[in-house]
């Protein structure tokens, strides 16, 4: 009896090595455990997520003409007064992102657009001929809906007309 058992064990060993070198051979010939997996799929998650990543990773864009120095007041101090012609402009959200409705208070001309503000403002300035000092205060109202990118094209119109005391305010 021992003797049978030890023959099926060397029969089934001989089996398994059988086995094994037909699946080594059929790996070597290409023929393994990946026959007929397509990899066009692995490729099309690769490059799906290389153009993700592209697309996400935007360049910086630029600051425009925004001063880098802070004011030497904290926030817990009260401002100083408000002289009592201030040049008021009033921004409105538009229907879109870039669409946005600017308003010069005390002057006939409304600008439609940043450019214009600039135009308009500079020929203000007292350089210019105009009546206003570059410390004239400049209160900008953002109204609600108003972008970052909109209020700081309109800061940056105003600091390029050459006013340098500009204030923030929120219309209601």
């Amino acid at each position: 009896m021992p003797q049978t058992q030890h023959t099926l064990q060397s029969q089934r060993s001989a089996d398994y090595r059988r086995r094994f070198r037909q699946l080594l051979r059929s790996i070597h010939r290409g023929q393994g455990l990946l026959r007929g997996a397509s990899w066009t799929g692995m490729i099309d998650v690769v490059f799906n997520l290389l153009i993700f990543f592209v697309v996400i990773t935007t360049a910086t864009q630029r600051e425009g003409v925004l001063p880098g120095d802070l004011p030497a007041q904290s926030w817990n101090q009260t401002a100083t007064d408000v002289p009592a012609l201030p040049i008021r402009v009033n921004i409105y959200a538009g229907k879109s992102f870039d669409d946005c409705q600017l308003e010069l208070l005390g002057s006939d001309q409304r600008p439609g657009s940043f450019r214009q503000l600039y135009e308009i403002l500079l020929s203000m300035h007292i350089s210019k001929a105009g009546l206003y000092e570059p410390d004239n205060p400049v209160v900008l109202s953002l109204g609600t809906g108003v972008s970052v990118d909109q209020m700081v094209k309109t800061y940056n119109a105003v600091v390029l007309a050459g006013f340098t005391n500009i204030q923030f305010t929120r219309s209601r």
